[in-house]
């Protein structure tokens, strides 16, 4: 496994963690965000640890473009 697929999985983790994660405030406009971005990431997650493959995507590489905008809108690092 080379470091760069380390740190996307590492990365992808994270944002599936946080499309759960809810906090006393928070508006239900980043609560719908973060619904919609934890099912994309669903729909959109690695085949497997060594060598994935998108499971939404029809076998094409992973992080799909989906995944990878849906890790962003979740994590608030980039909102």
């Amino acid at each position: 496994m080379t470091s760069d697929l380390r740190e996307q999985l590492a990365e992808y983790d994270r944002a599936v963690a946080l499309s759960k994660e809810t906090y006393r405030g928070m508006t239900s406009d980043e609560r719908t965000v973060r619904a919609v971005a934890g099912k994309q990431l669903a729909e959109h997650a690695p085949s497997n640890r060594t060598d994935p493959t998108c499971t939404g995507c029809d076998g094409a590489p992973w992080p799909c473009i989906i995944a990878e905008g849906a890790a962003k809108y979740v994590d608030p690092r980039y909102n």
